[in-house]
């Protein structure tokens, strides 16, 4: 949190400086525009020239030119490209600080000759501007345009005497450049960035710690609130004030936090579902069958006499509590786990489950398979109970004599069949058993898994099933 102080404060100083430093550019560059105006204008261009009246009087004295001519000409322009003004406030305003403004200059002597010039040589645009001007003559400063632009001075010089001793023509160009503005004002930022920094430190830092300490305190309320998600309490809600861009962000949040209370409602939901299905299914692929077994042996045990006078009551009782652990059975959920292969392959597991069918049920069951590879153990857990399933279903319901077990690879799908030669059933009609809709169910959870079954009644049924072989 200190650090986020650090950095607000940080920011707002120098948001506070650039905002000091360009309200002084505006303010500067409008003050600056406005004094342009003011100070350039024939009139006060004329009263610059009048101040050396007396000089160019010498200097139209002298018989040719000399070094005496070249300074005052020189001493003129640089006047004249310095102006400046002072303000009500006591400020300075000078021409240079808009603009970069050019003087043309001569000296006509009294018969019309020129004397000397600045510039030496004029461009070829200014002196078609002296050249159209000479025949207008005037005693007076004067724009050569509306709009302002280029001033014209055309001034006579007389001697103190009286005598008319010649001519001054000057052409004053200026023009306002927000180039020149902006250096200008650059530079007197420079000058008066201590006072800048000074002003704008102390207002940046204030702004920025007030900002922190809101920004530090509601992440703070949000923290709390995502920690209490974190710990899986979603009712708790992020509270903002409703000014702030803060409150766009912890909407968004309150969103997510219900979105995800219900997803993982939706989930838990989902994981029970599925759990009980598949206990549902262990269940009646192992205990169940025992049961049926043992039920079957109960049966036979009642159907001999000797067995029957010896224990007949509590044979009878034992049939019953069979068959009541049956019933039962189907509504128990319990954590089971797939059994491992422990190094046996998939098709030694089926015979070792066909050997058990035979000794207790006295049905023959034949295996057969090409190649005998390994499966993962997934894979081979539904494909078991899939068989374990098949062949009681097969013994029970189809009171079948003979099973054949046919397991085939063809690239990487492998498939398995299981016939018999029982009673059969309808296959279009749906059965209420649990048995079927449990192998279809472990077919689905195989990859890519198919499962198809066929019968008729009298002609035994077929049970066919494949998967791609992810080993």
């Amino acid at each position: 949190m200190k650090r986020l102080w650090f950095q607000l404060a940080t920011t707002y100083t120098l948001l506070a400086v650039c905002a000091f430093g360009l309200l002084i550019m505006i303010m500067y560059g409008f003050n600056d525009y406005k004094d342009f105006d003011e100070i350039l204008n024939p009139h006060n261009i004329e009263q610059q020239i009048v101040y050396d009246t007396l000089l160019f009087a010498e200097i139209l004295r002298l018989p040719e030119r000399t070094a005496l001519q070249d300074k005052v000409l020189s001493d003129t322009r640089l006047k004249l490209v310095n102006l400046e003004e002072s303000q009500k406030k006591g400020e300075i305003y000078r021409i240079t600080n808009s603009s970069n403004p050019e003087i043309f200059t001569r000296v006509i002597e009294a018969d019309g000759n020129m004397l000397v010039s600045d510039p030496e040589n004029f461009p070829a645009d200014i002196a078609s501007v002296f050249a159209a001007q000479e025949p207008l003559s005037q005693t007076q400063a004067t724009w050569l345009n509306e709009e302002g632009g280029p001033i014209w001075v055309d001034m006579p010089v007389e001697s103190k005497e009286g005598e008319y001793l010649g001519r001054v023509q000057l052409l004053y160009v200026a023009k306002f450049d927000w180039w020149v503005q902006i250096g200008s004002v650059f530079r007197f930022l420079i000058l008066a960035l201590n006072w800048v920094i000074i002003c704008s430190v102390p207002i940046g830092i204030a702004c920025g710690i007030v900002a922190a300490r809101y920004v530090t305190k509601q992440l703070q309320k949000m923290n709390e609130v995502t920690e209490s998600w974190r710990q899986g309490h979603f009712e708790a809600r992020i509270e903002l004030p409703n000014d702030d861009v803060l409150t766009r962000h912890s909407q968004h949040l309150n969103d997510m936090a219900q979105d995800l209370e219900m997803y993982l409602n939706l989930k838990e939901n989902l994981a029970v579902s599925d759990e009980r299905n598949r206990v549902a299914r262990e269940l009646h692929d192992t205990v169940k069958q025992k049961l049926f077994a043992l039920g079957l042996q109960l049966a036979t045990a009642k159907a001999k006499p000797a067995v029957m006078d010896a224990a007949g009551e509590h044979v009878l009782e034992a049939e019953t509590i069979t068959r009541e652990a049956q019933h039962d059975l189907m509504e128990i959920i319990t954590q089971l786990r797939p059994a491992g292969t422990n190094g046996t392959s998939l098709y030694d597991r089926i015979s070792m489950i066909a050997e058990d069918s035979k000794r207790r049920f006295g049905v023959e069951v034949e295996i057969n398979y090409s190649d005998s590879i390994q499966f993962n153990a997934t894979t081979e857990h539904h494909v078991l109970r899939i068989v374990q399933e098949s062949l009681m279903n097969a013994v029970r319901h189809g009171k079948a004599n003979h099973i054949v077990v046919t397991g085939k690879i063809y690239g990487k799908t492998a498939s398995l069949t299981i016939a018999d030669d029982g009673e059969g059933f309808d296959a279009k009609q749906k059965t209420g058993g649990f048995g079927i809709t449990s192998m279809r169910d472990r077919v689905r959870d195989l990859p890519n898994g198919k499962f198809e079954i066929s019968s008729a009644a009298g002609s035994g049924t077929t049970i066919t099933l494949s998967w791609k072989n992810e080993s």
